[in-house]
């Protein structure tokens, strides 16, 4: 339906953003990954549309790789978009390249909302999709406030599927100062919960 998305950012939060287009507020739903990259008022977003019973959401993203991969994903069989975006927000599309390649199911399973079962699957499905065709970009990190780091890692883990109860389970010990970028504090603290 739509390409790319191009224009003023209203509203920035850490799983969607509102671009303004000649006065229409576009909810476009995100990964951390792109809500990392995101740095400037006015952002071009690759946009995959998703419909569903005659409801539609928009999906953007910072990368037309990015963007690829999450096509592979929704097209796996038993995938949706809220798991999609979960698998994209937890690896960057290097470290996903790798888990599937070399079938690395206990790392995979770490997405929350990924099973044992839907793992392989999802594995099976898409390996020979995957081609290593060149790593992706470093990642993007900028030093936050540390309020606000927190306020993105609570709205990160809520996107994730986690209740209030967890939330407050898995940052009792944590030092959000410590770290440097959303993406990295929610992998840091996604790796700790596992242990």
């Amino acid at each position: 339906m739509y390409e790319y998305i191009k224009g003023k950012i209203v509203v920035k939060r850490v799983d969607y953003v509102a671009i303004d287009i000649n006065g229409i507020a576009y909810k476009i739903y995100i990964s951390l990954k792109t809500y990392e990259s995101i740095k400037n008022s006015e952002e071009k977003l690759y946009i995959y549309t998703h419909v569903k019973e005659e409801a539609f959401k928009l999906f953007g993203f910072y990368t037309e790789e990015e963007r690829k991969f999450f096509v592979i994903l929704v097209n796996a069989s038993g995938v949706g978009p809220k798991l999609a975006i979960a698998v994209l927000s937890t690896y960057s599309i290097a470290e996903l390249k790798d888990i599937i390649i070399n079938e690395q199911l206990k790392r995979l399973i770490k997405v929350p909302g990924l099973g044992m079962k839907k793992g392989q699957k999802l594995i099976l499905d898409i390996k020979d999709k995957i081609k290593l065709t060149g790593e992706i970009g470093e990642e993007t990190a900028e030093t936050n406030n540390g309020y606000k780091l927190e306020e993105d890692i609570i709205l990160a883990l809520q996107s994730l599927g986690y209740g209030e109860k967890e939330i407050k389970k898995l940052l009792k010990t944590e030092d959000i100062m410590k770290y440097t970028s959303i993406e990295e504090a929610i992998k840091d603290i996604l790796k700790k919960s596992r242990k």
